[in-house]
């Protein structure tokens, strides 16, 4: 929920590349045609069918609400997806056009009440976007997505084409640390240390799952916050 002191800058892009169209306006808040938070282009299908999808959410109806850095406003976009073979998040201004945003003057994105982060791996040596699963004073729990491509085949007898399949990692931060962390009943308890026999009644009272994200937010928000 929006604080009532926070100015909420209403973006609805509907279909149409005319950046001096007012459906851009609250956009060109952030600067000309929105260029402190992204840039607009043209989307170029690849030479070969491909199914499946690089898009986190099936379609493209969702809210964004974005904090910008050092700025009391929140923009608001209806129309918002993730690229994750990209890693940016992008909004279709029109049938062959997307406006993509960068993380550049954003604090964070929340998409449908999931929040989302770009922060510095200092293993990867680059900046990565990941869904805050969970924040607290002594270690954050991140998913990173990622996309890999299922080579299909060119025969046309066998007529199986070359898919998109989405998967993901969990990890622990601890300070400017990232570990490796696999989403299960044994690790899970691990993170509440002392409160884990407690967890484990509450996880039961409650029908709650080790391997569901809102579960565990869940779980952890209430133990640890």
């Amino acid at each position: 929920m929006l604080l009532c002191s926070t100015s909420l800058v209403v973006a609805q892009l509907r279909p149409t590349v005319d950046t001096n169209n007012n459906n851009l306006a609250a956009l060109a808040t952030f600067g000309p045609d929105g260029a402190n938070i992204g840039a607009s282009s043209l989307v170029i299908n690849p030479p070969k069918r491909v199914n499946g999808s690089v898009h986190l959410f099936k379609s493209w109806n969702n809210i964004g609400v974005f904090s910008i850095l050092n700025n009391d406003k929140k923009l608001l976009i209806k129309n918002i997806n993730y690229n994750v073979d990209r890693d940016v998040f992008e909004s279709q201004i029109g049938k062959d056009s997307v406006f993509t945003f960068n993380f550049q003057n954003i604090e964070n994105i929340t998409i449908n009440s999931r929040e989302f982060k770009n922060l510095y791996m200092p293993g990867e040596r680059a900046n990565k976007t990941f869904e805050v699963i969970y924040e607290g004073g002594d270690f954050s729990l991140l998913k990173e997505y990622f996309v890999v491509v299922l080579e299909g085949s060119d025969n046309p007898q066998v007529n199986r084409p070359s898919k998109y399949v989405q998967k993901s990692n969990y990890y622990v931060k601890r300070n400017n640390s990232f570990k490796l962390f696999k989403l299960k009943k044994k690790n899970v308890l691990k993170l509440v240390k002392r409160k884990a026999d407690d967890l484990e009644a509450y996880v039961s009272e409650n029908n709650l799952s080790y391997k569901k994200d809102a579960d565990v937010k869940r779980m952890l928000t209430n133990f640890l916050n």
